[in-house]
């Protein structure tokens, strides 16, 4: 009976340092699914922001200049609709409701628990005109994981006038 004890004991033992490794290596492999995920889904949302024009267009007679007011402008109550890069400010899709750029929802595995924020922001650079008109914006693309950052892009945008 102690023979029986000791050999189940040992057989238990190996059991578990023979499955650790694969354990350890399921976590590592689904981290790095999110983490491919997330940066994929930075750049494509980095990318549709970059395909927006730097200023509002142009309406009727009025010249299109750069704005102060970050944001959606009135109308524009989805990515869909944006018109400029300013109105991705604030542009937050929270765990669960990630969107591509079509508007369908992103249902991959790995994306549970991910969630995106963008901030845009004029910046000044050296060598720029002291009290010129704003030409450079920060647009930061924030992807986390239950809260935390996992993936951040930032690109710098100049307005060509």
């Amino acid at each position: 009976m102690l023979e029986a004890l000791l050999a189940a004991s040992i057989l238990a033992i190996a059991v578990v340092a023979i499955a650790l490794p694969f354990t350890a290596g399921l976590r590592t492999q689904a981290l790095e699914a999110r983490q491919t995920l997330g940066v994929s889904l930075a750049e494509t949302l980095m990318e549709e922001i970059l395909a927006r024009p730097f200023e509002e267009p142009e309406d009727g007679d009025e010249v299109a200049e750069p704005v102060e007011d970050f944001g959606p402008d009135v109308g524009e109550s989805n990515r869909l609709q944006y018109s400029a890069i300013d109105d991705y400010h604030g542009c937050t899709e929270p765990e669960g409701s990630i969107v591509d750029s079509q508007g369908a929802d992103v249902d991959d595995e790995a994306a549970a628990g991910l969630s995106r924020h963008v901030t845009v922001e004029y910046v000044d650079v050296a060598g720029q005109v002291p009290g010129g008109a704003p030409c450079f914006l920060r647009v930061t693309v924030e992807v986390r994981y239950l809260g935390d950052p996992l993936v951040t892009l930032t690109r710098l945008v100049h307005w060509l006038n």
